[in-house]
């Protein structure tokens, strides 16, 4: 009863977001063809919630994997700087001209997963090297990652035109505004991907939350293992920072507060902290899209500002 609830509650979260806007919609006449609500609904409103759930459910997840395998809780695709080389992936394929496509593939979305791939090919070097994958010097490097990619897309902003600074801008602050579906194609196979590999690997997780060498000894290929997962998650959080930026927080805080009300085993909060953060970013994005304000606040900022909040209301209860 209570996961029927659940799923309710989703849904129906879904629905008004999508009806939700600075322009009303008569629902009377979304099914109607020839009428404007039927246009605004099915292919602005309705693609951007979908959108947003997926997105926000692909970063809770990345979020609680990283955690798990490097058992450190502010592991997340933010602390590692993998989405800031996603971000300078992205910005370079702008800054070069790099705006089409090839094959049914945006270049953007190209450079994007190159440069989250690289970033994980050196986070993942780097844990070979320490004597623990929970060592905090991990982190660190990732802090030291993200300085260096942010430097270097200052000198990006520097060497572009003001139409390309201007859409770098706008990108680094996250956006889920799109028409039509063509976008959500790729975020809908990277959600599909994280999750299915997610629960595959649900048992070696568990084993990985209390030590790699714990999971080696109960015969698990860790190599492998790791280096399915750290593909699986970089091509994920790759393609989607590539299509609507970095959106911050929720691969943080989103598995912290899905602990607080779980208090079970990794395997049990994986589908939980997808659905999760696919709720709070639909919310966050709702908020952005319906604030009495000039021009719409990108959503990178509602979710930084209420995820903020959040994490330190975790601290907080934690310490209590």
């Amino acid at each position: 009863m209570k996961k029927v609830l659940i799923w309710i509650v989703l849904l129906l979260l879904l629905l008004l977001s999508a009806t939700a806007g600075k322009v009303h919609l008569d629902m009377m006449k979304v099914f109607d063809p020839n009428d404007t609500a039927y246009r605004i609904f099915w292919q602005i409103r309705l693609p951007r919630v979908l959108l947003a759930f997926l997105s926000g459910g692909i970063l809770a997840l990345s979020g609680v994997l990283f955690q798990t395998i490097f058992r450190n809780p502010l592991t997340t695709p933010f602390t590692l700087g993998i989405s800031s080389g996603a971000t300078l992936g992205a910005a370079t394929a702008i800054m070069i001209g790099l705006t089409g496509g090839a094959f049914g593939f945006s270049f953007i979305t190209f450079f994007g997963f190159l440069g989250a791939f690289s970033t994980v090919a050196i986070i993942y070097l780097f844990s070979q090297k320490l004597p623990s994958t929970a060592d905090q010097r991990l982190i660190l490097v990732g802090i030291a990652l993200s300085f260096l990619y942010s430097s270097a897309l200052l000198v990006v902003y520097y060497v572009s035109d003001f139409q390309e600074s201007y859409m770098i801008l706008r990108f680094t602050m996250g956006s889920l505004l799109t028409v039509g579906y063509s976008d959500i194609i790729p975020v809908v196979l990277g959600a599909v991907l994280l999750l299915w590999i997610a629960q595959k690997y649900a048992h070696e997780l568990k084993l990985f939350s209390i030590s790699a060498e714990f999971a080696f000894l109960n015969g698990v290929d860790v190599e492998r293992v790791l280096g399915i997962l750290f593909v699986t998650i970089s091509l994920s959080v790759g393609v989607l920072v590539s299509i609507v930026g970095p959106i911050s927080f929720i691969g943080l805080i989103i598995p912290h507060i899905v602990k607080q009300f779980m208090k079970q085993s990794v395997e049990y909060t994986l589908l939980p902290s997808f659905l999760g953060g696919g709720a709070f970013l639909v919310l966050c994005d709702t908020i952005s899209r319906t604030l009495p304000t000039v021009s719409e606040i990108p959503v990178g900022i509602i979710t930084s500002l209420i995820g903020g909040s959040l994490f330190v209301w975790v601290l907080l209860r934690r310490g209590g």
